[in-house]
């Protein structure tokens, strides 16, 4: 792909992003501040952890590059900003990302994997060992609501602090989806596969709760397509995907919120394996 288009493709999903951004802030932001569970400063945290990754990569390509770029790795640090939990704190955040962000581009150039879950989850296990673990913002941890379809599709969800709204993702989706770059079956069929083992699991156990997860919708839109770390050819975006949905079903059992970056981590890894089989058979 051509370094104009990359640019292209990454300015369009940044403006797509905005909204869910926007939506954390109403969510994670301003429904708190009005119920006197955050102060005005605590208000902003959604634009916060944006502005610190953005920051972050801008101080490594004036460090390396000796510029500012428009690329993927802009787009890596946003989304990974938008999927962090809300009690995760603005230090810890700031400094384990910063490391990890190092880390990643070296291990890049020996190992495949992808960059965005990788960098995602070791910040969610640092912050456990200090906070512990827990997706719920202080009004959701203080109250027990019963949303309409309505109020989830929106984005009243469990879930990362910018990342919980459906709708928002949903129309990023239908937007994206006329890009030729974007990789618009592997969205399809990782909700498919996942949606199909979560109604016969409702059928027979009656429980609904793992059949509407914002965090999956998200996760296989915008991080499972991301073109370095997903398959070129249709067919192998096809098996990866039934594997991410598979594997995302079985960990949701787990963790619902982290099951889709577990996933698409481990099966992004697949291709190591077969780079290894190929140097063992010379």
């Amino acid at each position: 792909m051509k370094k104009r288009n990359i640019k292209e493709l990454v300015i369009i999903n940044i403006i797509l992003l905005i909204p869910l951004i926007l939506y954390g802030l109403f969510k994670n932001g301003y429904l708190l501040y009005t119920k006197n569970l955050v102060s005005i400063g605590e208000y902003f945290k959604p634009l916060y952890l944006t502005l610190i990754s953005i920051g972050i990569k801008v101080i490594f390509d004036l460090i390396i590059n000796h510029k500012i770029l428009i690329n993927y790795n802009l787009l890596y640090m946003i989304l990974i900003s938008m999927i962090m939990p809300y009690n995760i704190n603005l230090i810890v955040y700031a400094i384990t990302l910063s490391i990890t962000y190092f880390l990643s581009t070296i291990l890049e150039s020996k190992i495949k994997f992808n960059k965005v879950c990788f960098i995602y989850l070791v910040i969610i296990l640092v912050n456990s060992l200090f906070q512990g673990l827990t997706f719920l913002s202080p009004l959701e941890s203080k109250y027990s609501f019963s949303f309409s379809f309505i109020d989830l599709l929106l984005g009243r969800n469990i879930g990362g602090i910018s990342s919980t709204s459906i709708f928002f993702s949903l129309l990023a989706y239908t937007l994206l989806i006329n890009s030729y770059y974007y990789k618009k079956d592997i969205p399809l069929t990782i909700n498919i596969t996942y949606l199909i083992l979560a109604f016969i699991t409702y059928l027979i156990t009656k429980d609904n709760s793992i059949l509407l997860n914002s965090e999956i919708i998200f996760g296989s839109i915008f991080v499972a397509t991301l073109p370095k770390y997903s398959p070129y050819r249709k067919s192998k975006q096809i098996l990866s995907s039934i594997l991410i949905g598979l594997l995302t079903f079985a960990l949701s059992f787990l963790n619902p919120t982290l099951s889709i970056y577990l996933a698409i981590f481990i099966i992004s890894l697949l291709p190591n394996v077969e780079l290894l089989k190929k140097k063992t058979s010379k």
